[in-house]
């Protein structure tokens, strides 16, 4: 008994021959190649971007630590009394997030935070 299908009229099997799965693997192939890079870059600028909010949220929640302490919190540990649940923001990239002196004009007054990883500094607080 013959079990594989066949087309009515011509008799021939009804399945996909070697050559056209092999054709429809590399098509599949090409489109992968193309697409997972971009996937890629667009992960990483959403990393960037959400650093530089959780840096930006730091600047802003030291002004704020400045309003009832009249001083700025030497460290990011310091504001951790002032943020959600206690906690610091992490980088999504692993990044650390750090104080470094310098305001937009080169002056040594006033404080940014500054990501390792992703290296931009935010607007200047303090001085």
């Amino acid at each position: 008994m013959d079990t594989i299908c066949r087309h009515r009229k011509t008799g021939r099997p009804l399945a996909f021959t070697l050559v056209e799965i092999m054709i429809v693997i590399a098509i599949i192939g090409i489109l992968a190649g193309m697409a997972i890079p971009n996937f890629r870059r667009l992960r990483d600028q959403a990393r960037e971007k959400k650093c530089f909010e959780y840096s930006s949220l730091l600047t802003r929640t030291s002004e704020l630590y400045y309003i009832d302490q009249k001083s700025y919190a030497t460290e990011p540990a310091g504001l951790e009394p002032y943020l959600s649940n206690g906690r610091l923001p992490i980088c999504p990239s692993k990044g650390l997030y750090q104080w470094i002196p310098g305001t937009e004009l080169g002056g040594i007054d006033g404080q940014k935070v500054r990501c390792t990883i992703h290296g931009h500094a935010t607007g200047t607080f303090g001085g």
